[in-house]
């Protein structure tokens, strides 16, 4: 698939007709982050297209479980059945693969080393460990693995990943293996929103440096195959019928054309609104690789002349 057009289509509503489910990032497409909450016309467009009997599934590179982001969503009026049907995140992902031991790599201590620490603005990545056999250790030297948390510094979102190098660079000579259950590089946070450093900037950080990594979360297919899964509960059985609507070309876009999706990219809010803000329209859609070109452009989930956004 590569893009029908380059006309940007103002949003949802003119490209989802052809399409029995809609599968819609979070961040930057109906969330602004936690500061700034639900994008301005997000919940009425969901329930809309819920109306319309699409079937709305919420696939997110968070690292929170699941049930967290629906209980996030709920204090925000957007409640399952009502303005989408099923939700997954990365680390509910994540943690079905560790309780039922199947990382791609041997594990005999059971142990990883945790790398970012907890985020005072996030739950504990201890959620996703809860009832597994791995524990974290503070020794390098007894761990199988790294495991990425949200990075930070103080407690504080970072926009530039440079800030963690020399700390990476000490790891490395361990050559420990790395899982980075959020593949996002960048992810909008604050008021207004901008762009903070996630694990997936560390990740690729590490990998240039020659270390491995094994990623868990879109664009990989995992996260795709748990999706359709849940699709097929509604007689979805096959992924042309399934609309990816995301801001980041390189998991939300990429994951569903290698997957067989079609996909919507957003133009006006999220990552690639902050591309084109410095790079301008058309250069920054030229930048976009073949497998990261989207079959519609949107501006935003819902357009609303009233919105500054």
């Amino acid at each position: 698939m590569s893009a029908v057009t380059n006309k940007i289509f103002p949003d949802i509503d003119a490209v989802s007709d052809n399409f029995a489910g809609i599968l819609l990032d979070a961040y930057g497409v109906f969330w602004g982050g936690n500061e700034f909450g639900l994008l301005p016309g997000s919940k009425d467009i969901m329930e809309k297209l819920v109306s319309k009997g699409k079937i709305i599934g919420i696939l997110s590179n968070s690292t929170q479980l699941a049930s967290k982001e629906i209980q996030k969503l709920n204090l925000h009026g957007v409640v399952q059945g009502k303005h989408f049907h099923f939700l997954i995140t990365s680390g509910e992902v994540a943690r079905y693969i560790f309780l039922n031991e199947t990382l791609p790599f041997e594990t005999p201590r059971k142990q990883y080393l945790l790398f970012g620490g907890i985020h005072p603005k996030y739950s504990s990545h201890q959620a996703i460990f809860q009832d597994t056999k791995y524990r974290d250790t503070s020794n390098s030297d007894e761990a199988d693995f790294i495991y990425i948390t949200v990075p930070h510094i103080n407690g504080e979102d970072q926009e530039n990943p440079e800030l963690f190098r020399k700390e990476f660079e000490k790891l490395r000579m361990k050559n420990l293996p790395m899982i980075c259950a959020n593949p996002d590089q960048f992810a909008h946070e604050g008021k207004p929103p901008r762009a903070v450093v996630r694990q997936g900037s560390i990740a690729l950080m590490y990998e240039k440096m020659g270390g491995q990594v094994f990623y868990i979360g879109k664009p990989h297919n995992k996260a795709y195959t748990t999706a359709m899964r849940h699709f097929e509960h509604y007689n979805i059985t096959k992924p042309a019928e399934i609309l990816m609507v995301g801001d980041t070309p390189e998991t939300d876009i990429r994951g569903a054309r290698c997957f067989g999706m079609s996909s919507a990219l957003v133009t006006r809010t999220g990552i690639m609104a902050d591309r084109i803000q410095h790079h301008g329209l058309e250069k920054a859609m030229k930048m976009l690789s073949a497998q990261d070109c989207p079959d519609y452009y949107i501006g935003k989930l819902k357009h609303d002349i009233r919105s500054s956004l």
